[in-house]
């Protein structure tokens, strides 16, 4: 080898390595990037997020939060079976679009490794094999959403507690381009369409739309409500007129309204032609009941005495736990009939160091 060709092959491999490690690199951001969603889909139900969303189902698969691993997220078949750990973090308003999981952490101090800990609470994202879990927002939260290609959330929009007020905020799948949405004390988790439903809380209490890519608020229906689910045309809602009982209104005919069920009501999940709901006993006797009606009113029946807490609704079970505890977790058959059990299999899933 002549000294000429030498000294070309010198300049030539550093050159080579050099546009190896860019094309590298291109191709990984690639790789990583978020395909877009459709513009209508839902991270979460409206019923799982006001609940706590501690649980959320996608593609076949239910993601949720174990009490028994302070919280972290595992995934499972809709069924309950094949139970994994998919990342240790302390979640909440879990939302799943496409190859990621977006949620809430209330605290770093759960996760593993120096960043987490250093990020602590916020808005995360991860994928479904728990690989890359990143934040996203770290800030303090009191609900999430997911809507299309955007992240809808509560957030304080001052550092200063004294000066501090939540608003409804919104930002994109990567975390970037924060904007005020709402300017109200807003927990989201209705979608319907390319809308965010949600009712007023500090001038009224009315139901009203917002679109998360033009920022525009419409309002719909001048009824009292709180925390509204749509599902089939109708909103269902506690009517904050009537002393929180469980209405149903039609979104295009508020005279087309019925009364499911009269007594005072905690919260509610819809579950297809179901309603599962807490009811609160005002006589002072003691008769808290969780009950489930038919969303025509029909058919109201008993399901436990007694008071419970985030109530999840999944294509298969409905999962709640007993008010003043965080275990165990208990379910039953969403649909038609069957008896409550204890979903060991959660506690079972976790493995001792």
């Amino acid at each position: 080898m002549n000294r000429k060709l030498k000294n070309i092959l010198v300049i030539l491999i550093p050159v080579a390595i050099i546009l190896l490690i860019v094309l590298g690199s291109f191709l990984g951001q690639r790789a990583r990037a978020i395909p877009a969603n459709p513009s209508d889909l839902a991270g979460s139900s409206a019923g799982n997020l006001y609940n706590g969303g501690t649980f959320c189902e996608y593609g076949g698969m239910v993601y949720f939060a174990n009490p028994y691993d302070g919280g972290s997220i595992y995934s499972m078949k809709s069924d309950g079976s094949d139970i994994r750990k998919v990342v240790a973090a302390n979640a909440s308003f879990i939302n799943v679009a496409g190859d990621h999981i977006y949620y809430y952490s209330s605290s770093g101090a759960g996760q593993s490794g120096l960043g987490y800990i250093r990020d602590g609470r916020g808005i995360y994202r991860t994928d479904k094999a728990g690989r890359h879990n990143i934040i996203l927002s770290n800030i303090t939260s009191n609900g999430l959403m997911l809507l299309g290609n955007s992240l809808i959330y509560s957030k304080l929009d001052s550092d200063s507690s004294k000066d501090a007020k939540e608003v409804l905020n919104c930002m994109d799948l990567s975390g970037k381009n924060e904007k005020l949405l709402v300017n109200d004390q807003i927990k989201p988790g209705c979608a319907y369409g390319t809308m965010v439903f949600y009712a007023g809380m500090t001038k009224d209490h009315y139901l009203y739309s917002a679109d998360p890519g033009s920022g525009s608020i419409t309002r719909v229906m001048e009824i009292n409500m709180y925390e509204p689910s749509i599902a089939d045309g109708y909103v269902y809602y506690l009517d904050m007129s009537n002393n929180m009982s469980l209405k149903r209104t039609a979104l295009s005919d508020t005279s087309d309204t019925i009364t499911l069920s009269p007594g005072r009501i905690e919260t509610f999940n819809l579950a297809g032609e179901y309603i599962y709901y807490q009811t609160i006993d005002e006589s002072g006797g003691g008769g808290y009941a969780f009950k489930r009606i038919r969303t025509d009113g029909s058919a109201e029946e008993l399901i436990k005495e007694g008071v419970v807490k985030d109530i999840q609704v999944t294509s298969s079970y409905v999962y709640f736990r007993d008010f003043n505890a965080d275990m165990p977790i208990y379910r039953l058959p969403a649909y038609g009939s069957g008896n409550i059990e204890v979903f060991d299999a959660a506690a079972a899933a976790v493995k001792i160091p």
